[in-house]
């Protein structure tokens, strides 16, 4: 149902992005770059027998690492991860590797800046295990259009000055950008859903949120102060989930919230 009425912003994104010269995306290193509001991490794994690969984000760079998502394709070769719900500032990244063996291992450090109002202004994107599919599609260019090899001896290093992601038509991956509510919608800084409604002492106003099988989860009968948070505590799971905001008992808005 929601994806029947969603606005197909991704139809083809390209996300273009410096590195320095010194980077290489041969593990422990990474490539990153970040695009309106939109961080991508990429590399390439040398390594068999891979059992998983969080990535853990801090605003530190030393401490307070939190995984905010793992690696859906960990064979050998070509890797990626995309964060749609980076912090405001800084954003450290690290790998943590665990292998078949059950040894441990951590790769190298990035750091992206991402600025508030950029992440304000974003649209409304799924959580980052649904945005991992748009991760396995990832290619990566040369600005002059070849394919990066992944040879360790000739990655990025003195090579390249610009990369681009090419992200693929989101009808093949299910890949989806929604139009952000201006009364209902995720604060990016905590997670926590936003409503603003205008003179809410003159109306009477209620709300329905639906999960992705249109399923009623969450209702307020009655909206009667303005602004107010509803902790995301209270949507059980991570998701997207669509709304219907109703004022006078006529629908005044559809729209949809990110959980993450």
């Amino acid at each position: 149902m929601i994806r029947k009425m969603i606005t197909r912003a991704l139809f083809f994104i390209l996300i273009a992005f410096s590195i320095t010269a010194s980077a290489q995306p041969m593990l422990p290193d990474m490539a990153a770059a970040s695009e309106k509001g939109i961080n991508v991490l990429s590399w390439m794994s040398q390594f068999d027998g891979v059992k998983s690969i969080a990535v853990q984000r801090s605003s530190d760079s030393a401490h307070n690492y939190t995984t905010v998502g793992f690696v859906k394709n960990i064979k050998k070769g070509r890797q990626a991860f995309i964060d749609g719900h980076p912090l405001p500032g800084n954003n450290w990244y690290q790998l943590y590797i665990v292998f078949s063996s059950d040894l441990t291992w951590f790769s190298n450090r990035v750091k992206l800046v991402v600025d508030s109002n950029t992440i304000a202004n974003k649209g409304v994107l799924p959580p980052n295990d649904s945005l991992q599919k748009l991760a396995s599609k990832i290619k990566i260019d040369t600005a002059a259009g070849g394919v990066v090899s992944g040879n360790p001896a000739d990655t990025l290093q003195g090579l390249i000055d610009k990369l681009v992601i090419a992200i693929p038509d989101p009808g093949e991956i299910n890949a989806y950008s929604y139009v952000k509510s201006q009364y209902v919608f995720t604060n990016p800084f905590t997670g926590h859903v936003n409503m603003e409604l205008p003179e809410v002492k003159d109306y009477r106003y209620s709300i329905r949120f639906y999960d992705d099988k249109d399923k009623r989860v969450m209702e307020i009968p009655r909206v009667a102060e303005s602004p107010i948070i509803i902790d995301k505590r209270n949507f059980k799971k991570k998701g997207l989930y669509k709304f219907d905001l109703i004022r006078d008992n006529e629908k005044m808005e559809t729209g949809y919230i990110t959980i993450y």
